[in-house]
């Protein structure tokens, strides 16, 4: 009896393990509208109404139970892209599974992950297509013609004329090899095709990793790559900060990259008396009701200060 109460013992604390193994804690985020439609790590397209989400570990679909922590509400997403690559977030959930659990109005919040159900294996093809069919069986064989008699052969060998073969004709006429070994000048123009040919080696270029510069490593002088998008003129954004210089603007990006910020707009817009000014907005959110919720957790969460903006009102110059 001791032994069988051991054995059961054991057995207890290694399920309790294993699904210790299967829970994880820290931070949800959930994706920008600005990823709508676009691909993800899987090669399926990013759909905000749809239940997905973004895992660093985890097979591509697999099904997480997301459970947030402050208010005990879960919703299950299916493992779809890779990430959230930023310290301490362990999920990041599509706009559908947030607003399941209350997401979309605080913008991130602690949450435990569990599986709820394994990935499926892709069951691999093992017979491959036949390249040569094969022949029937019941296919009879055409019987061969009778031999010749040699006599009769030598007869019919006489009786033929001798076969001419025609001269073949050269591959390339005189003419034209006397074009082909013209040199062509070094200075001429190269034809279209070849430009293209050209513009498409040189595009490659070298394949540096870059690395996201946060606030503390950010310096004034330095290389920088920077991908400059032009975002469709919609919807609402929560404002700032607005800055007169390129330097205080890139600094106060490389700040909010290390307070984990993402979705970095800046409006760049001139003033009354000629002077720039850069507004730098975070967004975007398709009402301005979320954008007014963002703007609420950002001055409960992160001690910022700002206001909501409509993007499409936003102008080049006043």
């Amino acid at each position: 009896m001791k032994n069988f109460l051991k054995i059961f013992f054991l057995n207890f604390l290694f399920a309790s393990s294993l699904l210790a193994q299967d829970e994880e804690f820290g931070l949800a985020s959930y994706y920008s509208d600005l990823f709508h439609g676009k691909p993800t790590a899987s090669g399926e397209p990013y759909d905000k109404n749809k239940y997905t989400c973004a895992h660093k570990t985890h097979p591509f679909g697999t099904m997480l139970k997301v459970t947030r922590l402050d208010n005990n509400k879960t919703v299950q997403v299916r493992v779809t892209d890779r990430g959230p690559f930023i310290s301490g977030r362990v999920v990041e959930i599509s706009k559908a599974s947030a607003d399941a659990i209350g997401l979309v109005q605080d913008g991130s919040a602690r949450v435990k992950v569990e599986v709820a159900q394994e990935a499926k294996p892709v069951e691999a093809i093992t017979d491959a297509p036949k390249s040569v069919t094969e022949k029937p069986s019941n296919t009879e064989e055409k019987p061969k013609p009778a031999e010749k008699d040699a006599v009769a052969v030598k007869e019919e060998e006489k009786s033929k004329k001798p076969e001419v073969k025609p001269t073949a004709e050269p591959a390339v006429k005189p003419k034209e090899a006397a074009k082909d070994t013209k040199a062509i000048p070094v200075n001429e123009k190269p034809s279209a095709k070849d430009a293209k040919k050209t513009e498409k080696t040189s595009a490659k270029g070298i394949d540096n990793k870059a690395v996201l510069v946060k606030g503390s490593q950010y310096e004034t002088y330095d290389l920088f790559e920077i991908e400059l998008k032009k975002p469709a003129k919609k919807g609402y954004g929560v404002q700032v900060a607005v800055l007169s210089t390129q330097d205080a603007l890139f600094k106060k990006i490389a700040d909010l990259q290390e307070d984990w910020f993402e979705k970095i707009l800046v409006s760049v817009q001139k003033g009354a008396k000629g002077e720039t000014a850069y507004k730098v907005i975070l967004g975007s959110f398709e009402t301005e009701k979320e954008a007014s919720s963002y703007k609420n957790s950002l001055k409960k969460n992160k001690k910022m200060d700002g206001f909501v903006v409509d993007l499409s009102a936003l102008e080049a110059s006043k």
